[in-house]
C-alpha cells in the first residue's frame, strides 16, 4: 500500500512593508529636509550680516574719533596753521609748541595718494625745517589715519578763520569730515560716520624763526 502524499508547505512572501521608504515618504522627507536647511541658511546670513554691519560701524566710528583727536589735541597747542585746498588734494600744516621753547611741524593731508579711487587721511610730522629745506608734501610714506574720507555735508574738510577781535590774533581751525568702512562688501552696505570739530591756536607766539612751511 503506497503512502498518503503529504500537502504541500505554505509558502511565505516578505512583507510590503519592509520593502523601504515609500515615494510619498522620500519626497514629504526631502520636502521637511529642504525647509530646515533654508531656515539655517537664512538665519546664518542674517547673522553674518548683522556682524559685518556692527564691525564696519564700529570701525568707522573708531577712524572718526581718531580723527578728531589728531586734530584737536594738536591744534590747541599750535601757533600757526596754513591751509591749502585743490580740487584733489588738501593740506593742513601746523606749528606746534613742543615742550619749553622747541617746536615741531604736523601736517594732514586729504587725497587719493595711493591711487585706488577714494581719498584717505594722512599724517606726517617732522622737525623745523631749515633756511633752504623743501617743505614735505603728501605721498604715501605719510601715515594713515582713515581711508574712504569725504567732506562732511555742506561744508568744507578744513576752514581757518581769524577772530572776529580785530585786538586778538586768535584762530580757529574747523573741520567737517566723514568716514567710511566696508570691510565685507558682499555681506552689508557700507557704513559712514562723520565728526564735526573746532579748535583755537592759541599756543605762544614765541619762536617765529622755526618753519614748518
Amino acid at each position: 500500500m503506497s503512502p498518503a502524499p503529504r500537502a504541500a508547505a505554505p509558502r511565505t512572501t516578505a512583507a510590503a512593508d519592509d520593502a523601504g521608504l515609500s515615494l510619498v515618504e522620500l519626497l514629504i522627507t526631502t520636502f521637511v529636509g529642504s525647509i530646515v536647511l533654508a531656515l539655517v541658511a537664512t538665519i546664518l546670513t542674517t547673522t553674518l550680516q548683522a556682524t559685518a554691519a556692527t564691525r564696519d560701524r564700529d570701525l568707522a566710528t573708531g577712524r572718526v574719533q581718531a580723527v578728531s583727536t589728531s586734530l584737536s589735541t594738536s591744534l590747541r597747542n599750535a601757533a600757526d596753521v596754513d591751509l591749502q585746498s585743490a580740487s584733489d588734494l588738501t593740506v593742513l600744516r601746523a606749528r606746534l609748541a613742543d615742550g619749553a621753547s622747541s617746536w615741531q611741524c604736523r601736517a594732514w593731508a586729504v587725497g587719493d595718494l595711493d591711487a585706488d579711487g577714494t581719498p584717505e587721511l594722512r599724517l606726517h610730522t617732522h622737525g623745523p625745517l631749515g633756511a633752504t629745506d623743501p617743505v614735505p608734501q603728501p605721498a604715501t610714506s605719510w601715515g594713515v589715519l582713515a581711508d574712504r574720507v569725504a567732506a562732511g555735508p555742506d561744508a568744507a574738510l578744513f576752514a581757518v578763520a581769524a577772530s572776529a577781535d580785530p585786538a586778538s590774533d586768535l584762530v580757529r581751525v574747523t573741520w567737517s569730515l566723514e568716514v567710511t568702512a566696508s570691510e565685507q562688501p558682499r555681506l552689508t552696505d557700507a557704513s559712514t560716520s562723520s565728526v564735526t570739530g573746532s579748535a583755537a591756536v592759541a599756543a605762544r607766539s614765541e619762536g617765529a624763526g622755526a618753519r614748518c612751511w
